[in-house]
């Protein structure tokens, strides 16, 4: 009878490792994330063993890259998840800067299929995103992650009139230069729960439609928006529709707190709850509920 191997779910990392190597053997690690991404099998999972700088990647399969609390998995290149509708990729435990190569995105997702981010610092990439999400149709799942000193957080931009959804929650966005979170020039849905949106020189939270076939919702639910230009900010240009909800939520210490422009835009708090705004540099509290329709 023929004997059939079952091949190996499971791809290690070192910085002491060699691309070269068996990296199905925990032994014999491979040395760069591209290499474990090469020999990872469909569905499989890279295990990162300790500290160490691993390189950029490009990912065009399901898998899962894992970093364990307390190992600092560095990563100064883009990785590039390009992916079909079906498949769904992991990033776990990742700590990305930007300052050394000027990489315009962290995370940059094309294709579609799902990509789930988490426990992760996205940090440093000065002329883009922390995640750029430009795949229509797809999922985008943040979590735990800190997303700070980008030109952009989480930036939802496919071009697309098909939908692609976002959920962003138990994330802390600080110092990105132009918006913690935006979603424009493509149909969007986001989410974000449970977030702080802190110090961003333009926007925190960016809605923008330019087409009646490309609205955009976003839906801003228990979180802290403060020391931003602006809170949150609706804008079209055209036919465009853009929504931001927000509930149980404070706007506070902002140039700014709620921001529309244009024509078919709305603001809505819901469920009787209240921001804190700052409007126009004032820098003392007034406690409102607001809708525009």
């Amino acid at each position: 009878m023929k004997r059939i191997t079952a091949q190996v779910a499971r791809v290690f990392l070192a910085g002491t490792g060699d691309d070269a190597g068996d990296c199905t053997n925990q032994a014999t690690p491979c040395r760069s994330l591209q290499g474990a991404v090469t020999a990872c099998p469909v569905n499989g999972e890279i295990i990162v063993l300790d500290n160490g700088g691993y390189g950029g990647a490009t990912i065009t399969k399901s898998l899962t890259v894992n970093a364990s609390a307390g190992i600092v998995a560095f990563i100064a290149r883009t990785i590039t998840v390009n992916i079909a509708s079906t498949d769904k990729v992991v990033l776990r435990g990742l700590s990305m800067n930007g300052v050394v190569f000027g990489d315009s995105n962290a995370i940059a997702f094309f294709g579609g299929g799902t990509l789930v981010v988490e426990n992760s610092v996205l940090a440093g990439f000065s002329s883009g995103a922390g995640v750029h999400q430009a795949a229509p149709g797809s999922n985008l799942i943040v979590n735990n992650c800190e997303i700070r000193n980008n030109d952009t957080g989480v930036r939802n931009a496919t071009g697309s009139d098909t939908n692609s959804n976002t959920v962003i929650e138990n994330t802390r966005f600080e110092y990105n230069t132009s918006r913690g979170v935006v979603a424009d020039f493509g149909t969007a849905t986001i989410s974000i729960r449970n977030c702080v949106l802190a110090n961003t020189n333009s926007s925190a939270v960016t809605a923008f439609s330019a087409s009646q076939t490309r609205p955009v919702l976003i839906v801003i639910d228990t979180c802290t928006i403060a020391h931003n230009g602006t809170g949150t900010d609706a804008e079209t240009s055209g036919a465009g529709s853009a929504t931001i909800r927000v509930t149980n939520s404070t706007i506070d210490h902002n140039v700014n707190g709620i921001g529309c422009r244009d024509r078919v835009v709305r603001q809505q708090s819901r469920n009787g709850k209240h921001e804190l705004l700052n409007l126009q540099r004032n820098r003392r509290s007034a406690a409102i509920e607001r809708r525009l329709r």
